[in-house]
């Protein structure tokens, strides 16, 4: 324990057990789970005054990062929060309706040429 009574990790903030940011959950509590690379966005609902009141300080940095898309394993890395943590979250702010999943490509669906010409013309200008 650190100084003041609080527990304390040496090279890090104060330390908070993952169980505790999800209420003793481990997965969604709709069981679905979202692959790493699933894109997340903000639904666009108007914001809630009393936000500060029912959402965690997890879940309100959640939705400023899914203000741009941005896939899991993204919000879970400027997050710091462990994946199984940020899917819980996740699913929670899902079930709300204030981010939402883009559909990904369909297995075996190719990129476009055009998108393939702008890649490499983007590698070629590094």
């Amino acid at each position: 324990m650190g100084a003041g009574g609080k527990w304390v990790d040496r090279d890090s903030d104060p330390v908070v057990r993952p169980y505790a940011l999800t209420g003793g959950r481990t997965e969604p509590a709709d069981g679905a789970m979202l692959d790493l690379i699933a894109i997340i966005v903000d639904a666009g609902l108007p914001a809630d005054p009393d936000d500060q009141l029912t959402l965690s300080p997890e879940h309100r940095r959640i939705l400023k990062l899914c203000q741009r898309p941005a896939t899991l394993a993204d919000v879970a890395s400027d997050t710091g929060l462990p994946v199984g943590v940020v899917r819980v979250l996740l699913a929670d702010l899902i079930q709300q309706g204030r981010v939402k999943v883009l559909p990904g490509r369909a297995a075996g669906e190719q990129p476009s040429a055009q998108l393939l010409r702008e890649v490499l013309h983007g590698l070629r200008a590094l």
